[in-house]
């Protein structure tokens, strides 16, 4: 049998409840038993079924039928794996992806659960398409997306926070993450006010009046307080700031609100200039 119908005829079993949500798919060996198929033809039918999002393949356990949880425990497991390969430079900025197919074989799940996981990231403005609309290529954004380069560098702030790299009480300067980290001044100051608001850093003046950040913590709720010198008044802004919003959702407010700002402004460009061809 080919193996489109030998996926047709699982996909009945499923259907007709032969196969149960949870349940273990037979064997591979079993299955080319049972169809007199041979063991390619058997791994095409199972993997046809896990890109339609059927079957579901766990490691060292066996293929089961998806269960709606499936789909959401799959879906974190892309999309945080992705982001933490963004964040810790296996996936470079301006690196282009690999193909979704190439994804979903990789994670052992259905197309649409990478497609979803993609355009997570992109709406987080750490993945782009190079087009308007999504297409088969997708790309790591690039250190001159003032967005992107503020959310990588506190992303990888808060691996350094976490891992103990930056221990707590150690002084980080704006030139000190542009140097160990890359990006741009302006994109690491807002990182760095990113991490004061979220209560992960204390701002506070050097001697010679510049301004630097002191590491408190790592975890929301748990950080340890640290003794450091006066800050200014400004903060008092930032604290206010920090009650009245979420802190953990500060910095991505502020990243979808650039964007969307920006987006705004290229749609009146498309405008002025779709209205100066009606009127010639």
């Amino acid at each position: 049998m080919t193996f489109e119908r030998i996926a047709d005829d699982l996909r009945q079993q499923i259907r007709d409840g032969e196969l149960r949500p949870g349940q273990l798919l037979p064997t591979q060996s079993q299955l080319m038993q049972t169809y007199k198929a041979s063991s390619l033809t058997v791994q095409k039918a199972i993997r046809l079924l896990r890109n339609e999002g059927w079957v579901i393949a766990r490691q060292g356990r066996g293929t089961f039928v998806t269960r709606s949880a499936d789909f959401e425990d799959a879906f974190e497991k892309v999309a945080g794996d992705l982001q933490q390969q963004i964040y810790t430079g296996t996936l470079a900025p301006g690196a282009r992806l690999p193909a979704r197919e190439v994804l979903a074989e990789h994670y052992a799940v259905p197309l649409n659960v990478v497609t979803n996981a993609i355009s997570l990231l992109a709406g987080n403005f750490l993945l782009r398409y190079p087009g308007e609309l999504p297409g088969d290529e997708v790309y790591v954004r690039d250190w001159d997306d003032h967005g992107f380069a503020t959310q990588l560098i506190h992303g990888r702030l808060v691996r350094k926070i976490r891992d103990g790299s930056l221990a707590r009480g150690a002084r980080v300067t704006v030139d000190d993450v542009v140097d160990t980290i890359g990006g741009d001044p302006e994109s690491a100051d807002q990182a760095l006010t990113f991490l004061a608001l979220e209560g992960r850093m204390k701002k506070a003046h050097q001697r010679n009046g510049s301004m630097v950040y002191v590491v408190v913590g790592g975890e929301f709720g748990t950080e340890v307080p640290v003794a450091v010198q006066p800050v200014d008044e400004s903060d008092e802004a930032s604290t206010a700031l920090q009650k009245e919003f979420p802190a953990a959702g500060v910095a991505d407010l502020a990243y979808k609100l650039e964007r969307a700002l920006e987006r705004i402004e290229e749609l009146e460009e498309r405008v002025e200039r779709l209205e100066g061809r009606d009127a010639d």
